[in-house]
């Protein structure tokens, strides 16, 4: 709970649905006078895109703003797990300035609007954000929607990483000392350059290119056409460079089941046209038929398709002697990466697995000492073993992860979210907080509200989807 602007405080609840409540406190709190009228209904008659949905709750003369943030996902908690673009970074401000310029539309004042990260929202897309709007009666004086929109930007920039902080930092320092008006038009305009810069204007003809009609199907007999005066270097680069087709062949089982199911189909199809004939069931029929038997011919000659994902080595298709291009013309070979092994994991739980016993005496007892971890970690049952996690850093996440957003404890599990939950180090200890997940996260039994933080005490529970962690420190 911290004291933020218009003197207001706030906390995360959960009232049919997650919630961050902004309130007052001492004397009479904040009271129906304070807002503005005209706002509180035009917010209230009014869906307002880019705006977090308000509810005016008030009890005992004290009124509470409750902002709907089911779904959504604190900006300031997205920038400590995933990294920003340069032209991700322009999106987002776009789509701030945009939302601010067209909320005037709908009455309200560029002051209410509360620009930090820990008060501003995204969904599944960084333009698509959502923003806390305050309707007080009274805003603050001499605020500059621009300058705060600036300060918004250095805020945001100082998270992203030094390559990006630079050409931000530069192009800040451009835009500030431009001899344009500062406007949040001619703002919009500099964040679209940012976004979609204009790309050089090529000087004469451009030059011909001889590698346009390299191709290549993937099959058990591959296939490579190539200009008769390309190098085989070149072909065997844009080949590389290019994504793949690769078709797998079915089972002579597979391949009858399918064609039972398209018989049934296309017998229910014209069974339905003969109960009632009509154009449009003749015309739905027929397409149905000639695209159902189209399906069979692909499966039944060629396979099922699958494009070549990134993440695969194809092996080269041709080698270095010229008279064995031919041979090699018909190998088309999928070599998946192999993932490292986490080697400090292994070593931090080496005595899980292995005990070094020195056989000096026969019968002897071996006193093996005290084996368990110190320190915060995570206790977890995996396949019937146990399983130690420590907690090595001041803010550990766990989630699923991706290739683009790490998470420091992975858990493989249906209904996990990327960043599913935090840990973080607080002067009390530790403390558990769900950011923003789909499913939840849940201490002790209970279901905590998203990024509300809660003190951790050695032993407690904590519930991922069907996942089990107890803390221990």
């Amino acid at each position: 709970m911290t004291e933020e602007l218009f003197g207001l405080r706030y906390e995360f609840v959960y009232q049919h649905g997650h919630c961050m409540r902004l309130f007052k406190d001492g004397g009479e709190g904040l009271t129906v006078e304070a807002l503005s009228t005209l706002q509180i209904k035009m917010l209230e008659a009014n869906t307002i895109p880019n705006m977090l949905p308000l509810e005016i709750q008030e009890i005992d003369h004290r009124v509470s703003l409750l902002y709907s943030i089911t779904a959504k996902r604190m900006l300031a908690q997205v920038l400590k797990v995933e990294e920003l673009t340069k032209i991700q970074f322009a999106k987002l401000m776009y789509a701030i300035v945009c939302a601010i310029d067209e909320s005037k539309n709908y009455m309200l004042h560029e002051t209410g609007f509360v620009l930090k990260d820990n008060f501003i929202f995204i969904g599944s897309d960084w333009s698509d954000v959502f923003l806390t709007y305050v309707p007080m009666e009274q805003g603050m004086k001499e605020y500059s929607v621009y300058n705060a929109l600036k300060d918004l930007m250095r805020q945001i920039n100082s998270k992203l990483n030094d390559k990006i902080r630079e050409d931000i930092d530069s192009w800040l320092e451009s835009d500030t000392s431009s001899s344009t008006p500062q406007s949040l038009q001619n703002l919009k305009m500099n964040l679209l350059k940012l976004m979609d810069p204009q790309p050089p204007v090529q000087e004469g003809l451009p030059k011909p290119v001889w590698k346009h009609n390299v191709k290549m199907i993937n099959t058990t007999d591959s296939i490579v056409e190539s200009p008769i005066n390309t190098p085989i270097a070149d072909v065997q680069q844009e080949i590389n460079n290019s994504q793949t087709a690769a078709f797998y062949p079915i089972t002579q089982r597979t391949q009858f089941i399918v064609l039972i199911g398209i018989i049934l189909v296309m017998a229910f199809l014209w069974q339905h046209y003969v109960s009632s004939p009509s154009t449009s069931s003749l015309h739905l029929s027929a397409g149905m038929t000639i695209l159902l038997a189209d399906v069979w011919f692909v499966l039944k000659f060629f396979g099922l398709p699958r494009y070549r994902s990134a993440d695969e080595k194809q092996v080269p298709l041709f080698s270095d002697k010229p008279e064995n291009h031919f041979e090699n013309k018909k190998e088309a070979v999928t070599v998946s990466k192999v993932e490292s092994p986490d080697i400090q994991s292994h070593y931090q739980n080496l005595h899980m697995h292995t005990t070094l016993i020195q056989n000096n005496a026969r019968n002897a007892t071996v006193f093996l000492g005290n084996l368990k971890p110190e320190g915060p970690r995570l206790e977890v049952q995996i396949q019937g073993m146990p399983k130690s996690v420590p907690i090595f850093s001041d803010h550990f996440t766990i989630g699923r992860g991706d290739a683009n957003l790490k998470a420091d404890y992975v858990l493989e599990e249906a209904g996990v979210s990327r960043i599913h939950a935090e840990i973080t180090k607080c002067e009390k200890g530790y403390a558990l907080k769900d950011t923003g997940s789909t499913n939840g996260t849940s201490l002790n039994g209970e279901t905590i509200v998203t990024y509300q933080s809660y003190l951790l005490k050695d032993g407690d529970e904590i519930q991922i989807v069907c996942q089990t962690l107890i803390f221990r420190h």
